[in-house]
């Protein structure tokens, strides 16, 4: 479900490694990849495959797994599109960015079969059908409400077999919560500035709020009872030398004039912090920023 940057790398070499694939997006999106395949290019190669792509999962029948990779935002909407596709073996991985996709879906379809998923690896969407792999990563999935099963590693091996190398975790909102707190402190900083992952580490003063705005995160995962694989601050700040030339993908929606994941990032953890009363300023005002930024870049765009 969605054949964005991730949605395209992860469906193409699914379909590259030989498992039946079917790309479900927009009309005019599915009809260019059915009629011209799907190219991806970058850091893994260069790849033209052919895979099937539908706007209406009608057409595809009973799914084994259904990988839904679409903005949080469209994480209700993309869950219930895919109703036709979930029989009761079915599993539904949540493959995003940001905290409560699992929830939301888990309202939709219930709790059995929910899989989260969250990767490193980086895309670029280029246009329809074309993709630009722009750094190796490994992926991570687990299942949200229970323990795993040999499904779920089996799910793990046919991803890592694609070429894009997954493993399994039985904490993996310890995982979600550890990239979430990272892309609290990273993108909206990124955002509101314009500045690379790597510049914001040269102005000491967004150094020290960044502290701040993982800080309040990882206290609101440590009351819910998460426990984070790392340390936070530190992971934040080794991502971004790590990527220092990147534009983060929150800059990348604003500079496009697009909706932002704020609500699903730092958004969420005023969120969370509100039902576990635990204050959250920060995180606060950096949500209020960039919705003001996020709306007046949207209205130009439609003007």
């Amino acid at each position: 479900m969605g054949s964005g940057s991730m949605g395209s790398l992860f469906g193409g070499f699914l379909a590259k490694s030989g498992v039946d694939v079917t790309l479900i997006d927009k009309k005019a999106i599915t009809d260019t990849i059915r009629k011209k395949g799907l190219e991806i290019t970058g850091v893994s190669g260069h790849y033209h495959i052919k895979v099937k792509a539908t706007h209406n999962p009608s057409e595809v029948g009973l799914a084994d797994l259904v990988m839904v990779i679409v903005k949080a935002y469209d994480t209700e909407r993309a869950v219930k599109d895919a109703a036709p596709l979930i029989g009761k073996n079915t599993w539904v991985m949540c493959l995003q960015n940001g905290l409560g996709n699992e929830e939301i879906a888990s309202r939709i379809i219930g709790r059995e079969r929910i899989l989260r998923g969250i990767t490193t690896n980086g895309a670029m969407f280029e246009k329809p059908g074309k993709v630009i792999h722009t750094g190796i990563g490994e992926t991570t999935i687990g299942r949200c409400y229970g323990p795993n099963t040999n499904e779920v590693d089996n799910i793990a091996q046919m991803i890592t077999k694609s070429g894009l190398p997954s493993n399994v975790t039985q904490n993996i909102s310890g995982v979600v919560w550890g990239k979430a707190l990272v892309n609290a402190g990273i993108n909206p900083f990124g955002t509101l500035t314009g500045l690379r992952n790597g510049e914001l580490l040269e102005v000491p003063e967004i150094v020290e709020r960044i502290k701040e705005l993982v800080l309040e995160g990882a206290e609101v995962a440590h009351k819910l009872g998460v426990h984070l694989p790392f340390n936070p601050i530190e992971k934040t700040f080794e991502v971004a030398r790590e990527t220092a030339q990147n534009k983060n993908s929150m800059l990348q929606d604003i500079e496009k004039g697009k909706r932002t994941e704020i609500d699903y990032i730092n958004g969420a953890i005023s969120k969370y912090g509100r039902e576990v009363h635990v204050p959250t300023p920060m995180n606060d005002l950096i949500t209020a920023l960039v919705k003001g930024l996020e709306k007046r870049t949207i209205k130009n765009r439609n003007r």
